[in-house]
């Protein structure tokens, strides 16, 4: 096809402009263009002036012919290259049959193949659908013009699909920049000593980050291999359609069923493994900090909601169906299932755990001393409460913006670690003392433990916390 295109295009430039027919002693004039020198003296014939140029319009200032002998030799080959064409194709038109030598006129749309008459007698074509070549030839050159757009589509769809993949890259770049700064935050507070477990974490999180980069770059890849498969066979589908009917018909088969049985390659997807610190409890700094800033947290039954019962020790809490009689308390949670603890803090550092067991509700975290007693209190849209909840079997960490978490698995009790003056406060699993989530925050009031009991009877326990000086 582009040999075809080439000799086109090589008529066109020999050809006259004037006469429209090959150039006869061709010669060119003061702007560059070729004609016949009797074309051109014809056109300057009435003029005495300026000469203007046929084609641009360039007004030539004298009346100069400049004879192009190379160009003549060009048209002399290309005549003859005209010829063996012309040839090439009466030809083709006429192809014979390899096995009876006689001119291919026939088409079995059964076995898509191009048949002489002969080929067309029992027993290899019987029953078969065999058809003249012009009436199959028109047949199949529509049947291959309806793949045209659907190719193109494809070819746009999976363009679409590269760019996606493209933005995962940048994508994949932020949630890991995010996950570092989770990480290091994380490991802020555990202190010089446990510096060589984030190392290790980020280590693995950067050849995690290198191996979804080498996945995406190979989907990619892939992308781009089928988008050039499918330009290639677009453009073959276009250049037989404008063949003649022999050539559109020779393996059309093949043709058909690659246009039907292309499929693009699978959309790599991008899911990082959660990554965290598993601190040891024999190693872990974690155990410095539970050793060294623990709190014998206390509920405060004056703050604890009617329908909540407060054990003796003042440990336990428990959700009764039926409200217990107390007199007016200013400080008491009149609406939410909530009961704070009577230690406040305004400084220092914290830590100190709640087993949850199998509740199917609950909140734990800190809360400002303000918060009020008397109304609903959505735990996400102010800054009043730092927790996390289970709630219809989802995990949140409820502040300004609720963040749904992804555990490992069930935690069957919390830790919760304050530091008023850095402003953060963590969540760790008691299940392998694992982090759960981490808030950031400038605190200027009071903060108290807050437990959300939620509905069902099952208590919720502070822990008392182990001696790990041993």
């Amino acid at each position: 096809m582009e040999v075809e295109a080439a000799l086109a295009g090589l008529q066109a430039e020999v050809n006259c402009p004037i006469c429209l027919d090959y150039l006869r002693d061709p010669v060119t004039i003061e702007c560059g263009h070729n004609f016949c020198r009797s074309c051109i003296q014809q056109s300057w014939a009435d003029v005495r002036d300026r000469f203007p140029c046929p084609v641009c319009r360039h007004s030539c200032q004298e009346r100069h012919l400049r004879k192009n002998s190379q160009l003549g030799r060009m048209i002399d080959i290309a005549k003859l290259l005209q010829i063996t064409r012309s040839k090439k194709k009466r030809q083709e038109e006429r192809r014979l049959c390899e096995k009876h030598n006689q001119v291919l006129t026939l088409f079995c749309e059964e076995d898509l193949e191009v048949l002489c008459p002969l080929c067309s007698q029992p027993p290899d074509h019987q029953g078969h659908q065999v058809r003249p070549m012009e009436e199959a030839a028109y047949h199949h050159r529509q049947r291959l013009s309806s793949y045209v757009e659907p190719l193109k589509k494809q070819v746009a769809d999976v363009e679409k699909l590269v760019a996606m993949q493209d933005r995962k890259l940048l994508e994949l770049r932020e949630k890991v920049q995010n996950k570092r700064w989770k990480l290091a935050s994380e490991l802020e507070h555990l202190m010089r000593s446990i510096e060589h477990e984030e190392e290790a974490v980020v280590l693995r999180l950067v050849e995690e980050e290198k191996d979804i980069q080498e996945k995406l770059s190979a989907n990619i890849t892939a992308f781009s291999d089928h988008i050039s498969t499918l330009k290639g066979l677009l453009k073959e589908v276009a250049e037989r359609s404008v063949m003649s009917d022999v050539k559109l018909l020779i393996d059309i088969k093949s043709v058909l069923h690659r246009c039907e049985s292309l499929k693009p390659p699978a959309v790599y997807g991008i899911q990082l493994r959660r990554e965290g610190c598993s601190l040891p409890p024999q190693f872990s700094a974690l155990q410095k900090i539970i050793q060294k800033f623990r709190e014998e947290v206390t509920l405060d039954p004056e703050t604890a909601h009617p329908n909540l019962l407060v054990s003796d020790d003042k440990k336990s809490v428990t959700f009764m169906r039926t409200k217990q009689r107390f007199l007016r308390n200013p400080k008491r949670f009149t609406v939410d299932p909530v009961v704070l603890g009577s230690e406040g803090f305004d400084c220092g550092r914290h830590y100190w755990e709640v087993q949850v067991d199998d509740k199917p509700q609950w909140a734990v975290g800190v809360c400002k001393d303000s918060l009020s007693r008397k109304r609903k209190q959505p735990l996400s849209g102010h800054n009043r409460c730092w927790v996390i909840q289970l709630q219809n079997g989802d995990y949140v960490a409820q502040a300004c913006v609720p963040v749904t978490l992804v555990l490992k698995e069930k935690p069957r009790g919390v830790g919760i670690y304050l530091d008023y003056e850095l402003g953060q406060i963590s969540f760790y699993s008691l299940n392998d003392r694992s982090h759960i989530h981490s808030f950031t925050d400038t605190f200027s009031e009071v903060l108290k433990p807050y437990f959300c009991i939620g509905n069902d009877p099952k208590p919720l326990t502070i822990c008392a916390i182990r001696d790990y000086e041993k």
